[in-house]
């Protein structure tokens, strides 16, 4: 008990100590003529060096770095030589966790976790740039809880982070991910052989709809589309508005509201369908007044 104590304790103070490391600024450094990172006060924490230097994400930050032709004077040319731009992550400290020599087409930060291409597949790897995802897959979309929706052999499936498959890889499709967090599972819109339906975490289906258009699901609600028209239904399909709408779709990609249009206002719900706001469109071509 004592040694899982000193492990927890060790483990939050390193936690902290990460998280409380000075933020970094990219700047260019004239007398390189590349970008460095340095600290608020001035300070050079990493020398000039990249082609490209991003913000803090994370706790990480993605640099670039490419060859260029220069002009006859030694200056250096704008645009870097096509195909020769490599891609690299520095941690908070300003330390490479992925160097130039892994030769990664590119290196992103989503949700905390690392992902990088290379060859036109996809992989995650750690934070000492271990693998743990193979770089295998043709598509990666890093969702909560570690859950990624992945592509592998044109099908989609499930994966965790430590690629464990959650969903086989049958499907023509896989969108809107809705996590229930007390429930602990989520929901995600599948499609097949142009049939649609909505499976959770274990693989369970809610319901199939096989005539009908899956455009989103929430932890509340489902988005429908039959024909021209859009309505919102809970998870019984049971029909939570009253009235069918034009257009219907999700604010943003966390699903906290939605917005539906219906002769010619514009209409703001929650995911219960309770109505926040309804305003009048402007009409294509009418003076605003601006």
């Amino acid at each position: 008990m004592k040694i899982l104590l000193l492990i927890f304790i060790l483990t939050l103070s390193y936690s902290l100590k990460a998280q409380n490391d000075p933020e970094l600024f990219p700047v260019n450094d004239r007398k390189v003529g590349f970008l460095g990172y340095y600290l608020a006060d001035g300070t050079n924490v990493v020398k000039g060096q990249f082609c490209t230097a991003g913000y803090n994400i994370d706790g990480y930050y993605m640099v670039s770095k490419a060859e260029h032709e220069y002009y006859e004077d030694g200056r250096r040319k704008e645009n870097h030589i096509p195909n020769t731009e490599k891609f690299g992550l520095l941690n908070s400290k300003g330390e490479f966790i992925i160097n130039f020599s892994d030769n990664y087409n590119f290196v992103g930060v989503e949700k905390g976790l690392i992902y990088v291409i290379r060859n036109n597949f996809y992989g995650v790897v750690n934070d000492k740039n271990e693998i743990l995802v193979p770089i295998e897959y043709e598509e990666l979309d890093i969702k909560k809880q570690g859950v990624i929706i992945a592509k592998k052999n044109t099908k989609y499936g499930i994966i965790t982070k430590e690629n464990k498959i959650l969903v086989p890889f049958i499907y023509d499709n896989i969108f809107s991910f809705a996590e229930n967090e007390l429930a602990n599972t989520f929901y995600v819109i599948v499609s097949k052989d142009n049939k649609n339906g909505i499976i959770d975490k274990n693989h369970k289906f809610i319901f199939r709809l096989p005539k009908t258009d899956l455009v989103f699901v929430t932890v509340k609600s489902i988005g429908i589309k039959k024909g021209n028209k859009y309505n919102l239904v809970d998870h019984n399909l049971k029909a939570i508005l009253p009235n069918d709408f034009e257009k219907m779709y999700l604010i943003d990609v966390e699903g906290t509201g939605i917005y539906a249009t219906s002769n010619g206002y514009g209409y703001y719900f929650d995911i219960d369908g309770k109505l926040l706001k309804k305003e009048k469109l402007i009409e294509e071509g009418m003076k605003t007044g601006y």
